[in-house]
């Protein structure tokens, strides 16, 4: 069973499985200003000549998630074939999420997390506690 890392940042994303490189990618949507019918989700900003034209939509504010569509269509792009094509079935997921995060977005998580992507287990934590588990092991491995 693999093991998928999401730190879920209010404007990137770090994710990457618990054995592989990291990949950091913009947590937003971005639409034309002229022709809104075109949306670029993460990392499809690279496809685009101009980047002038356009205005972004992140799925956070003031630090906590509220725009749900916005961060499911992320969602969908990281974990589907384009990048990590997550096995669902045979994935579990260590997620961040903001100090004091409210109860109603963390439901609303876990109701995602479990029912639409159908996750095996999922651990919801702090950012501060993956840098220090990482810290940790970099000690102990060389000191």
């Amino acid at each position: 069973m693999s093991t998928l890392v999401l730190d879920n940042g209010a404007y990137f994303a770090k994710i990457g499985y618990s054995h592989e490189k990291v990949s950091v990618i913009p947590n937003c949507q971005f639409r034309s200003k002229t022709s809104r019918l075109k949306t670029f989700t993460a990392n499809q900003l690279d496809e685009i000549k101009d980047p002038s034209g356009l205005f972004y939509i992140l799925p956070f504010q003031k630090g906590f998630l509220v725009n749900w569509d916005v961060q499911r269509k992320v969602w969908d792009h990281l974990f589907g074939k384009e990048m990590f094509k997550v096995d669902f079935t045979d994935t579990n997921i260590v997620i961040t999420e903001p100090y004091f995060n409210f109860s109603s977005i963390q439901e609303s998580m876990n109701e995602i997390l479990f029912e639409e992507y159908q996750f095996q287990s999922a651990l919801r934590i702090n950012g501060k506690f993956i840098i220090s588990a990482r810290t940790w092991r970099l000690h102990s491995k060389f000191g």
